[in-house]
């Protein structure tokens, strides 16, 4: 029988189970009993835990009460115990277990798992034995007990490590991370699955040294791999590294490694540590400092704005008030023109820096938007040259125009823009030549399947280097040092000029050398018009208009603009009456003794402002449709322009407000049958 035990718990093919019910079996022979059973006792239940019986209703997971068990006097004895006949032991027959189940023989013993009750093992058949259980018999069923017992302890150990190497696994999968072993007295190494995973080898791979190490790619990674390892081997000394990888798919990746050496009798015999998957964390960490470096730049370009728009205001500003600070008790008319014309160029050149800023941060929050009207193409080179031309003649330089289109070519699109692009180009070639020429040359050509507007501006100027050449894309920065000191200027000109032509989908390219002049080629794509499309062209009506039948009211909150208005419409012969704010103008207009034709309305007023004025005027006081309102702002922004237009304004004028503009509306208004829009994109 021990020998038939000793084969039965030493076979390695036989799960613990399968050893349970042989072990169950071995004990029914040698008891010449019927029902075998391993029971889980907790508390006052007994659970029928493995069974080996002819009866089917006896099964692994039956629960009894403890006290209608036989098991019960074995756990009172805390000893093995054993009954042959149970009818003729007193104590027994009277029994619950006897009187229910008629069970006639028993042997029990108790199992005890890592010091503590489990249950019970025991045996029992309903006839009786023909001879009394012996003590050898009771020997081994102590002795089948305690081996169950020690079995169970050690399954239970295993469930345990089992458990907590799946949850390491799981813990190791969720973190990315694995664990790896070189066993140097052997040549080998241990990869976890996780290990395997982040090096995505197959199944059946094995790692050793060498290809290890060739999982890094040559150069810093594989020899800081190198390194780290030698010295470990060394002088004992640890590593943690964040490196890359790549893997056996040739998926180029971070990873943190940590390796720990260990000695015996002075020689490295095993290194170990673990293995992270840090790649989404270092993707995260680089898109982090790229966003920083990146408000880093934008910290830095602001505060180069502010610098260079503060040092820029500065200039017109002073040419403003330093020429009419020294109007004061000027009779010489000369002199007086003179300088009221310095400070007229100083407020263009103002003007001109506060748009152009406006401008950049149109283009840099994304509100830019081209309109859509038509216009006449040789309108824009003639105005060009007529502005520029006699400040190319101030400076003693030559300025040619040749555009050469169709005779009456209108397109659609949107002139102002366009007359943007050129104008900066022709402003800064004549801002940066001393002497020689100025050639502009314009054509239509086709390009990819369309009409393209294409334009080249050529100077004798200062001209660029290559490093110069690059920085004309990037804002607030001209070209080379010194530039901005001798020709001033924002430097948001080109960057202005880039982002328009990317929004018209045009080109723009520059060559140029220093000290040789600079050719700038630009081509924007246009719409042309049909010939029955094409619309009479823009007209402001005559200079020398009479406005006397125009009744006109301007609104605007502040004095020095409502007197900047008398003085331009006294210039026109124009009188007019004047509101501070929106609630005013409405009760100017319900109480006058005959209707306004004409209304220059501030959108930005207290009490009531422009925009709601507008609609109040329009719902009420403008049934015959004869009310021409315009409005009058310094916010040129296109949603403040399309909310102006949705209140039922007629035009848009920006502020500082032009004499040829105000000339224009009035023509408009006077003159409306020979007059297609004085502000062209607005009506």
């Amino acid at each position: 029988m021990l020998k038939k035990l000793h084969e039965l718990t030493s076979d390695e093919s036989l799960s613990f189970e399968q050893k349970i019910v042989a072990i169950l079996k071995l004990g029914l022979e040698a008891f010449q009993q019927q029902h075998a059973i391993v029971s889980f006792i907790s508390g006052d239940e007994y659970t029928v835990k493995y069974v080996v019986s002819n009866d089917p209703t006896l099964t692994p997971g039956l629960t009894f009460s403890l006290g209608q068990t036989y098991c019960w006097h074995t756990l009172q004895t805390n000893e093995a115990l054993a009954f042959s006949n149970a009818s003729q032991v007193a104590a027994v027959a009277t029994h619950p277990c006897y009187e229910t189940f008629r069970l006639e023989s028993y042997i029990g013993a108790r199992i005890v798992v890592m010091g503590e009750l489990y249950g019970t093992l025991n045996f029992s058949s309903p006839t009786a034995r023909d001879k009394s259980f012996s003590s050898d018999d009771i020997d081994f069923i102590n002795l089948f007990a305690q081996w169950i017992g020690v079995e169970i302890s050690r399954h239970i150990e295993q469930q345990e490590l089992k458990q907590r190497i799946e949850l390491q696994e799981q813990m190791e999968k969720m973190a990315l991370i694995g664990g790896w072993e070189v066993d140097l007295a052997n040549n080998k190494i241990y990869w976890s699955e996780q290990t395997r995973r982040i090096h995505e080898v197959p199944d059946d791979y094995e790692p050793d040294l060498v290809s290890a190490i060739e999982f890094y790619p040559e150069g810093e990674s594989r020899d800081t791999i190198s390194d780290a390892l030698a010295e470990a081997m060394a002088t004992g000394k640890g590593w943690s590294l964040e490196i890359l990888l790549r893997t056996y798919t040739g998926k180029v990746k971070w990873v943190a490694t940590q390796g720990r050496p260990e000695f015996r009798d002075g020689q490295c015999v095993r290194i170990f540590g673990a293995f992270q998957d840090i790649d989404s964390q270092m993707a995260l960490r680089h898109e982090l400092i790229d966003r920083r470096n990146e408000a880093e730049r934008l910290l830095k370009a602001r505060s180069a704005m502010i610098g260079k728009i503060s040092h820029e205001l500065r200039t017109p500003i002073n040419g403003i008030a330093g020429m009419l600070q020294t109007l004061k008790g000027e009779n010489n008319k000369d002199i007086i023109e003179s300088r009221v014309a310095i400070a007229m160029r100083s407020a263009d050149l103002l003007v001109r820096l506060v748009n152009d800023v406006l401008d950049y941060s149109k283009v840099e929050s994304g509100q830019l938007e081209l309109e859509e009207v038509p216009f006449s193409v040789s309108n824009i080179f003639d105005d060009l040259f007529y502005l520029y031309e006699p400040l190319a003649k101030k400076k003693g330089l030559s300025l040619n125009v040749d555009a050469q289109f169709p005779q009456g070519l209108r397109a659609h699109g949107d002139p102002g823009r366009m007359t943007q692009i050129y104008s900066n180009l022709l402003n800064n070639a004549v801002k940066f030549t001393d002497q020689g020429i100025i050639n502009l040359t314009a054509r239509i050509k086709e390009k990819a399947g369309r009409d393209v507007i294409a334009v080249t501006v050529t100077d004798t100027g200062i001209g660029m280097d290559k490093q110069a050449i690059e920085s004309l894309y990037q804002p607030f920065k001209q070209g080379h040092s010194g530039i901005s000191s001798k020709y001033g200027g924002s430097g948001l000109g080109f960057a202005i000029v880039k982002e328009l032509c990317d929004a018209f989908g045009g080109t723009v390219k520059v060559s140029s050398k220093e000290g040789q002049g600079t050719r700038i080629f630009v081509e924007l794509p246009f719409n042309a018009l049909n010939q029955e499309d094409v619309a009479k062209e823009d007209y402001i009506g005559p200079q020398n208009s009479s406005f006397e039948h125009i009744k006109l009211l301007v609104v605007d909150d502040n004095e020095i603009n409502r007197l900047v208005m008398e003085s331009l419409l006294s210039q026109l012969q124009v009188s007019a009456d004047y509101a501070v704010n929106g609630l005013e103008a409405v009760t100017c207009i319900e109480r006058a003794s005959e209707p306004y034709t004409l209304v220059f309305m501030d959108c930005e007023m207290p009490v009531m402002d422009g925009i709601e004025a507008t609609r109040v005027i329009k719902d009420t006081y403008t049934s015959d449709g004869k009310m021409f309102i315009v409005a009058m702002t310094a916010d040129t922004s296109d949603s403040n322009r399309q909310a102006c237009l949705k209140a039922g304004m007629d035009a848009f004028l920006t502020k500082p407000v032009k004499l040829e503009a105000l000339r224009g509306v009035l023509n408009e208004v006077a003159y409306p049958q020979i007059t297609a829009s004085a502000i062209p994109g607005v009506r």
